[in-house]
């Protein structure tokens, strides 16, 4: 549902520029335990519910690369309830699209023209909300 020339600029001046040892590294998401560091000794959730930084979790209702379950529930094969595992006040969770519509898939929620009125103003005002400064 991209415009296709942001699609053609997505992939060709993006994927290309991701170095091979951090797309092992996020392939980690898939093995025992989630996602790692190189070592196998660090693993990113077991420290979620230490973090003191807002988070904005967000999804498409017609995602299928990171359904809206997976980004709440869970996110990796063991099951881990990663948002869940961040403590309450800090996440914040959305789902944008509606039953009737418009819906909305992966790449929409960062590239598609639909996303401009709901999902960049509310990721502004999450932005503001948190600002420290």
């Amino acid at each position: 549902m991209l415009q296709p020339k942001l699609f053609e600029k997505l992939v060709t001046e993006n994927f290309k520029t991701v170095p091979a040892k951090l797309l092992l590294q996020l392939a980690t998401i898939f093995e025992e335990g989630g996602l790692h560091d190189r070592s196998g000794t660090f693993f990113y959730k077991n420290h979620l519910s230490k973090s003191n930084v807002p988070v904005l979790a967000i999804a498409g209702d017609q995602d299928l690369i990171c359904p809206p379950d997976a980004v709440y529930v869970c996110n990796d094969i063991n099951g881990a309830k990663t948002v869940k595992l961040i403590l309450e006040p800090l996440v914040t969770y959305k789902v944008f699209g509606e039953p009737g519509g418009p819906h909305f898939a992966h790449y929409d929620i960062v590239g598609a023209q639909r996303a401009v009125d709901p999902v960049y103003p509310y990721i502004i005002e999450f932005l503001n909300h948190h600002d420290a400064a």
